[in-house]
């Protein structure tokens, strides 16, 4: 009987120092994780930035793309506004005895 109660008592200490292995071995694994999720966090934020400098810049340069399209209208207008006027003076100037 001793006997049987000696086997009884190891078996469960051995079942303590398992499941005492097993817990740390847990504990471990989950502060591994969460300093791999907290790299994460801090590359998802990097990521977001970066996305955010990128939408800036593509708005911008749609901007002045825009601004560049009116601008070349604009003056194409002017030049031929200057042309008609040139065209007009030395109409005038040319029929008063040039």
């Amino acid at each position: 009987m001793d006997h049987l109660e000696q086997l009884i008592t190891d078996m469960k200490e051995s079942l303590e120092r398992e499941v005492h292995g097993v817990k740390e071995s847990v504990d471990h694994l989950a502060q591994r994780v969460d300093h791999l999720s907290q790299r994460f966090d801090a590359q998802a934020l990097r990521l977001d930035r970066q996305g955010a400098l990128m939408q800036t810049g593509n708005r911008w340069i749609s901007r002045i793309n825009d601004w560049s399209e009116r601008t070349d209208i604009a003056l194409e207008v002017r030049d031929k506004q200057i042309a008609e006027i040139r065209a007009r003076l030395d109409k005038l100037e040319g029929g008063q005895g040039r």
